[in-house]
């Protein structure tokens, strides 16, 4: 995947924080066709707007015979790209799944730590988003069991 992160210069609707184009990454993940990592991203979309916006916009594309359409094509963050990648099932997707499994192995048991007090920070608000996400759920859970019992 080296190489497919991108700043995305240009796009008034973009932070800074870079991203990689759905079909890029397809293509590093080695997908026989690269549009259905599409359908994938809108499978798990609520999942990959828990960690952030998930960009998209209308691209023309030409058939064969010269007919433009319109398709979606969306801009992941480096989570949600990890996400996908976990999700994809294909063998370099499995591949990077597992360096991903172990360096968070690594993180877990304190051997990975932040370069400074700026990534510091991101760290703790990450944990923190996980453990907003955990109570919803909770709650939520919570809720519905009390409903059923009604």
């Amino acid at each position: 995947m080296n190489g497919a992160l991108a700043p995305h210069a240009g796009n008034p609707l973009v932070t800074e924080e870079a991203t990689v184009q759905d079909l890029k990454l397809a293509q590093a993940l080695g997908f026989e066709r690269p549009t259905n990592i599409r359908n994938l991203i809108k499978r798990h979309r609520p999942t990959l707007e828990a960690m952030g916006l998930v960009l998209q916009s209308e691209a023309p594309i030409r058939s064969g015979k010269g007919r433009v359409s319109m398709v979606t094509e969306f801009r992941l963050n480096p989570a949600q790209a990890a996400f996908i990648i976990a999700k994809a099932g294909t063998k370099r997707a499995d591949s990077l799944a597992v360096l991903m499994a172990e360096v968070f192995a690594m993180f877990s048991v304190g051997k990975l730590v932040a370069v400074d007090e700026d990534a510091a920070k991101e760290l703790a608000a990450a944990q923190a988003r996980e453990a907003r996400r955990r109570y919803e759920e909770e709650r939520d859970a919570r809720s519905k069991a009390f409903a059923f019992l009604r």
